[in-house]
């Protein structure tokens, strides 16, 4: 994969530092989406914590996935990343390991994927491992 836009970098940055804070304060944490507008503002989408009507995690996904595409489409926004929590295995992790997953997409080419960032909890302090892109 070619180098991603400085848009996407950015995005994906403030969208871990959100998934970060909120493991570190509630262990867990709702699927949120995050988008920038047309003037580099940086917009959240979260789920109230409040409720038991709650969507399961991989449907409010497609909601988010399919909200943020329509937007792209149309022009009201430039980006987006939905981060969510998963447990993976693969030949550098044998054993299940906590990841966050960050799908993203952009009006720039080649701003479109996914970036697996795996992660550890010691305590309530959460520590970023070596992250990929697929």
């Amino acid at each position: 994969m070619d180098p991603l836009p400085d848009t996407i970098i950015n995005l994906l940055n403030y969208s871990y530092s959100m998934a970060k804070a909120l493991l570190e304060d509630q262990g867990e944490f709702y699927p949120i989406g995050v988008c920038i507008d047309q003037e580099g503002k940086t917009m959240q989408r979260l789920s109230k914590d409040d409720t038991e009507d709650l969507p399961l995690a991989n449907v409010l996904v497609d909601q988010i996935k399919n909200d943020f595409t329509n937007s792209l489409s149309a022009g009201k926004i430039i980006a987006y990343s939905i981060v969510y929590e998963a447990t993976i295995t693969n030949q550098q992790y044998p054993e299940p390991t906590n990841v966050l997953i960050a799908k993203f997409s952009g009006i720039d080419s080649n701003s479109a994927g996914s970036c697996f960032l795996p992660y550890k909890i010691t305590g309530k302090a959460v520590e970023f491992l070596v992250p990929w892109l697929e």
